[in-house]
């Protein structure tokens, strides 16, 4: 390989391409453009889907344990002992970053003439709050130790009721067997924005001495608990090991289950990418064969002497093939950079804006991932080398004498 590898780098350094180099440069460009167009696709979706279920995850944790009558009713009012052995054994499996207790309570928010159907998410100091600190818009989370007044609500909630921090909001609640909800009346300390509508525009955070109280529970008696793991793609690893540790009277309640309509939807997106990987493919391939072509024809007299020289097809084959790598090479290069920046100008400033009423975030988010980055770029090389069937039924087609005598 080091004869036409030499050729084609004495080739490349001929800039005497004629009318052919615009053509060359239009398909180089083609090649970029249609690298950019996988990399960026494939940093869309993988960013929106990765901010999606985090978005999901941060209401309802990566794994839920819960009472069986939690099937037929979310909200359901047959508690769970707090604490429980089985549960406190869970805490010490790898990757399991927390379990936490939670009470998830149907409540009436009722401010300045307004009424609105809520949930009241009562959590304690063992719930992770990373999730809302990073999304609140003001104030803090409220004090879980001793205050039973405070609450973080939504964005959402705060400009339908015209509430900003420190405003008084009145939530219902209900309890079964009774048909007259007992009010409270809370303070607001923090609003959050997740800008994950379904839930925005119903949560509100608290005490989970609260719901106790008003449903006569204790200190000893939740509704459930929600497990957080290090990452959402070992749930199905971690599932039968956590099953094994659970006595038999509670369930555990997987958050791709009982959120699938935001997972259906998202798994929905990757048949997008691959009608776009297929159609920039193809693309590119076609480039690829232009590129070929035209060298070819560009140099046939130099294929007419190397016949004549002596030199075998799948020789001259190998030369250009040494010759169309490099522009493939050069195309990917540009291709990758331009993304790349592209990624980090969009992270970092947020160009891109969305409708954060329909795609539930204010900007459009790229991930950059170097699985993906590689994957399309080895498409791209091993499309090259395909290529080389082409020149060879080309050059296979060319008489040594003619090419030598043509202009």
């Amino acid at each position: 390989m080091k004869l036409p590898r030499y050729l084609s780098s004495k080739l490349i350094k001929n800039k005497q391409e004629g009318s052919a180099r615009p053509v060359l440069i239009i398909a180089q460009i083609s090649i970029a453009i249609s690298i950019i167009a996988m990399l960026i696709s494939f940093s869309i979706i993988r960013g929106f889907k990765t901010e999606i279920k985090n978005k999901v995850v941060g209401f309802n944790g990566h794994l839920q344990i819960a009472n069986y009558s939690n099937i037929a009713d979310a909200f359901s009012t047959d508690p769970i002992v707090y604490p429980r052995d089985d549960v406190e054994s869970i805490k010490s499996i790898k990757n399991v970053i927390s379990v936490a207790p939670i009470i998830e309570k149907p409540a009436i928010l009722h401010e300045n003439d307004l009424i609105e159907g809520i949930v009241f998410k009562g959590i304690n100091k063992e719930y992770p709050t990373d999730f809302f600190n990073e999304n609140l818009v003001k104030g803090r989370l409220p004090n879980l130790d001793t205050t039973l007044t405070e609450v973080c609500i939504s964005e959402n909630l705060a400009k339908k009721y015209n509430l900003d921090l420190d405003s008084a909001v009145r939530v219902y609640f209900f309890k079964e067997g009774q048909y007259t909800p007992r009010g409270r009346k809370l303070k607001v300390v923090g609003i959050y924005n997740t800008g994950l509508q379904d839930y925005d525009n119903h949560y509100i955070l608290g005490n989970i001495k609260i719901p106790q109280q008003l449903d006569g529970w204790g200190d000893t008696l939740v509704g459930a608990y929600e497990i957080f793991l290090s990452n959402i793609d070992i749930i199905d690893f971690l599932k039968p090991i956590i099953l094994q540790k659970l006595d038999y009277d509670v369930q555990l309640i997987d958050v791709r289950e009982k959120e699938s309509r935001f997972f259906s939807w998202l798994e929905m997106l990757n048949s997008n990418v691959i009608v776009i990987y297929i159609l920039m493919t193809i693309v590119a391939f076609i480039n690829i064969i232009g590129i070929l072509l035209i060298l070819i024809l560009e140099k046939i007299k130099f294929i007419g002497l190397m016949k004549t020289l002596g030199m075998t097809t799948k020789k001259l084959s190998s030369v250009f093939l040494w010759l169309t790598m490099r522009y493939i090479m050069y195309s990917l290069l540009i291709g990758n950079i331009i993304t790349i920046a592209i990624i980090i100008i969009q992270n970092l400033w947020h160009i891109i804006p969305l409708n954060e009423t329909m795609y539930y975030m204010s900007y459009v988010p790229m991930q950059l991932n170097i699985d993906y980055f590689i994957i399309a770029n080895l498409a791209i090389i091993i499309l090259g080398l395909l290529g080389i069937i082409i020149p060879r039924i080309v050059i296979r087609q060319i008489s040594p004498s003619e090419a030598v005598i043509a202009e």
